[in-house]
């Protein structure tokens, strides 16, 4: 079982790179937000020193102060994340080809035969910290883990956060996973660890002691193969997946929080996901609305469509969704777009109606594309995302679980 990956989690990433950035925040408990001032917004991200109090990723604004009083919130800054995670994807880069992005703040890259020793692969995990903090910081740390394949290499740079170095062989395994709890192990969610501790699966041992067929029946699928041959070391090929949505939310900030200023910026979010559709080459058949009233109520509605990328049309579509909402709701606090049922531009039949393919417009919508790419993203939009230059939004982009969003496409 020789080794063959080397994992890299960056620790508490976001709130490293503030750290980084202003040394007066360094050593103290820090909670990123998508905006200042706002309650009801929860933490994207917490130093590590947060994180001994009880703050996490999705704990709100109001339950951290209280947790940790002398938390210090700061707005996030998602440009600065993109551009560390570029330059430190550089600095592996020179150390070990990295092989694939999983996230913003993990990657991977394959050793090379001459590397699988594990005192070797250690030394290397070893350049690579050092490097990363003399090129960037030392507040930018990362936990290392080194395994037979991606899916244990993952686990193991897990086992020792923040700052760990973990090899995981054939000396220690698969003891070194029973530590974990089932939660922790990639593929097992909500609804899959109900069904396996009905099984009588409620621990990591167990789970690793069950035999290839119990699993793939507990799965229903070949993902329990999958599964049963990673936690033993095997390589297994990933699986291709293609993108299913693009979408945009916001925490409305309180001069926003009513119909006009609701309306004005779910526009604007959706000429942006239009900008990205086209950009990525997909057509979409199916949109999403979503907008959360108050402080608990939540509405959502959806409709299908011939697929499309006209923001004109989607435009429309958008209105008409948001006037189904129901009529005795508290004022809106957070609004989400997204785009469903992609289907990629060389798969995509025309339709032979002219009004859901006005071609004339869709070339008039790309060079407005170029415009917004070079000049930035209200340079030329469509009247419906129009508000006061004076009340703008900042810029609302967001960096999800594994999009790393390009600031040319993207920017307000």
């Amino acid at each position: 079982m020789p080794l063959r990956y080397l994992f890299i989690d960056f620790d508490s990433f976001f709130a490293a790179v503030e750290q980084q950035l202003r040394p007066e925040l360094r050593g103290r408990p820090v909670g990123v937000v998508p905006a200042l001032g706002v309650d009801t917004t929860c933490c994207i991200a917490a130093s590590y020193e947060a994180k001994r109090f009880g703050v996490k990723t999705g704990t709100n604004v109001r339950e951290a102060r209280f947790l940790c009083p002398g938390i210090q919130f700061v707005e996030a800054s998602h440009r600065h994340y993109i551009e560390v995670h570029h330059r430190a994807k550089s600095v592996v880069e020179n150390c070990l080809h990295v092989e694939a992005v999983e996230s913003i703040d993990e990657m991977y890259g394959r050793l090379p035969s001459h590397w699988r020793d594990p005192a070797i692969a250690r030394s290397r995990g070893e350049e690579i910290k050092k490097a990363l903090s003399t090129a960037i910081g030392p507040q930018i740390t990362a936990s290392i883990g080194i395994a037979p394949n991606r899916f244990l290499a993952k686990m193991a740079s897990k086992r020792d956060k923040p700052d760990g170095l973990v090899v995981f062989d054939e000396s220690n395994l698969p003891d070194a996973l029973f530590d974990f709890s089932l939660k922790d192990i990639h593929g097992i969610g909500r609804r899959m660890e109900p069904r396996l501790r009905s099984a009588g699966i409620s621990t990591v041992a167990a789970l690793c002691l069950a035999p290839r067929h119990r699993l793939r029946a507990i799965w229903g699928s070949v993902e329990g193969d999958r599964l049963w041959a990673e936690l033993r070391g095997e390589d297994v090929p990933p699986v291709e997946t293609r993108r299913q949505s693009i979408s945009h939310s916001h925490v409305l900030e309180p001069r926003f929080r009513n119909d006009h200023g609701a309306r004005g910026v779910m526009h604007r979010m959706l000429q942006k996901a239009c900008r990205r559709m086209r950009t990525l080459g997909f057509y979409a058949g199916r949109l999403s609305l979503s907008a959360r009233f108050g402080f608990e109520h939540r509405w959502s509605e959806d409709t299908s469509f011939f697929p499309t990328q006209d923001s004109v049309v989607l435009g429309g579509i958008t209105d008409r969704l948001w006037q189904s909402r129901p009529d005795d709701l508290d004022t809106p606090t957070k609004v989400s777009v997204t785009l469903l049922d992609l289907v990629p531009a060389a798969s995509h039949t025309p339709s032979l109606f002219p009004e859901e393919n006005n071609e004339r417009r869709l070339r008039l919508q790309r060079t407005m594309d170029e415009l917004n790419i070079r000049y930035g993203g209200q340079t030329v939009y469509y009247a419906p995302a129009h508000l006061p230059r004076s009340e703008r939004p900042a810029s609302a982009m967001r960096i999800a679980f594994n999009h790393i969003p390009d600031p040319a496409t993207e920017r307000d």
